[in-house]
């Protein structure tokens, strides 16, 4: 699913799998962005390419460009993130089901 497009040499995002209302990118929002880097970590997660010729409008040129690199680079590292979350919750639930077991047989 697409959710950062260029279209009409405008910048658009949306934050909402079920929503095809796309937003222009200079009214993106703090939480907009915490949103799009939860979505952009999945793996049905789309973008167009960066690209200032398709945008005409300075400031759609400057914000679409930073977001979309940011949200490129986590796309990237996205495996490593899944491997250390996976990791992190594995080795706690390993220590707490350690605890539990000394405690049932106390």
């Amino acid at each position: 699913m697409k959710y950062l497009m260029i279209d009409r040499s405008q910048g658009f995002y949306k934050t909402d799998k079920e929503e095809s209302k796309m937003t222009p990118i200079d009214q993106i929002t703090k939480e907009d962005l915490l949103k799009l880097l939860d979505l952009c970590v999945g793996e049905d997660f789309e973008m167009d390419v960066f690209d200032a010729k398709n945008l005409k409008n300075a400031a759609h040129q400057i914000i679409y460009k930073n977001v979309y690199l940011k949200l490129d680079g986590v796309r990237k590292q996205r495996v490593r993130f899944l491997d250390e979350k996976t990791a992190l919750y594995s080795k706690a639930i390993e220590e707490y089901s350690i605890e539990l077991v000394s405690v049932d047989t106390q």
